[in-house]
C-alpha cells in the first residue's frame, strides 16, 4: 500500500487542517467550542484517509473516505457558521472553503476509484 503521505488527497486535507487551526487562532475567546469543532473536523478529514489506507480491504478503505467525506462537509458547515456569525471575516474563511471545493471532488473520485477496484488494493 501506498504511503498515505504521498496522496495528493491527503496532504491537501491536512493543508487544509493546519490552516483551519491558523485562522480560527485570530477568533476572539468566547466562541471556543465552535473553534473546537471546526479544527476536530477539519483535522478528522486527513485523519480518516490515513487510517483508511492502513484497511486491509478497498471496501474498508472506501468507507473511511466516507467519513472523510462527511468530516469535510462538517468542516464547511462550521466555517460557514464561523463567517456568518461574524466570528471571523469572510477574506479569512473564503480561503478555507475555496479549499473545501477543491478537495471535495478529489475525495469523491478516490472513493469512486477504490469502490469501483474492490480487489486491488493500492489506489
Amino acid at each position: 500500500m501506498q504511503d498515505f503521505r504521498q496522496l495528493l488527497v491527503w496532504q491537501l486535507a491536512h493543508e487544509l487542517a493546519v490552516n483551519v487551526i491558523l485562522t480560527t487562532n485570530q477568533a476572539e475567546r468566547g466562541h471556543s467550542t465552535l473553534i473546537t469543532q471546526a479544527r476536530e473536523s477539519a483535522a478528522s478529514v486527513a485523519a480518516n484517509i490515513a487510517e483508511g489506507t492502513r484497511r486491509p480491504t478497498q471496501k474498508q478503505f472506501a468507507s473511511f473516505l466516507g467519513i472523510a467525506i462527511g468530516s469535510l462537509s462538517e468542516t464547511h458547515n462550521h466555517l460557514l457558521l464561523i463567517r456568518d456569525a461574524g466570528i471571523l471575516r469572510v477574506d479569512l474563511i473564503q480561503p478555507l472553503i475555496s479549499k473545501i471545493d477543491r478537495l471535495r471532488p478529489m475525495l469523491f473520485s478516490l472513493r469512486t476509484r477504490v469502490l469501483n477496484n474492490p480487489d486491488k488494493k493500492g489506489s
